[in-house]
């Protein structure tokens, strides 16, 4: 029974506590880019989830819909084997061209970056470490898949 105190003591020893230290290992900027940290909680089988990113900005916009483009790269932490990712900067995508009815004030408002890349795989271990530009706020919200399986037919 003492051995195992002492082996369960020594492995605590042995384990770095979750924080500001496990971020050590992580540049503090990337090409002039902000690290922005997402700590997610601890759940019953990851893989039913996936943390979806969305980064924008407050803008004052009018009643026509806009949005930006902007990929993620997956990148690695040498000699540590931690994974980081790297926002591009912000393109200007498609963007309606009505007119505003008339009296209409424009409102600030979160204009979101879209890309297919931004859901990236839900790790409750490690933080979600995220480089992006100046002046854009990163929002996540967290997926998850129903434990049922619907059965497709054949027709």
């Amino acid at each position: 029974m003492a051995l195992r105190c002492v082996l369960l003591a020594t492995l605590f020893c042995l384990v770095a506590p979750a924080g500001a230290g496990d971020l050590d290992a992580f540049p503090a900027t990337v090409e002039g880019k902000q690290r922005q940290v997402i700590r997610l909680p601890q759940v019953a089988n990851e893989n039913r989830f996936m943390v979806e990113l969305v980064p924008g900005r407050m803008e004052l916009v009018d009643c026509n819909r806009r949005s930006y483009h902007a990929q993620i790269e997956r990148k690695t932490v040498e000699g540590w084997g931690y994974t980081y990712y790297v926002l591009s900067d912000p393109v200007a995508g498609a963007t309606t061209l009505k007119a505003c009815p008339p009296g209409y004030k424009k409102k600030r408002r979160f204009v979101r970056m879209r890309d297919e890349s931004l859901m990236l795989p839900y790790n409750a271990d490690l933080p979600l470490v995220v480089y992006v530009p100046a002046g854009i706020e990163l929002k996540y919200r967290v997926w998850r898949a129903d434990k049922n399986f619907s059965e497709a037919r054949t027709r």
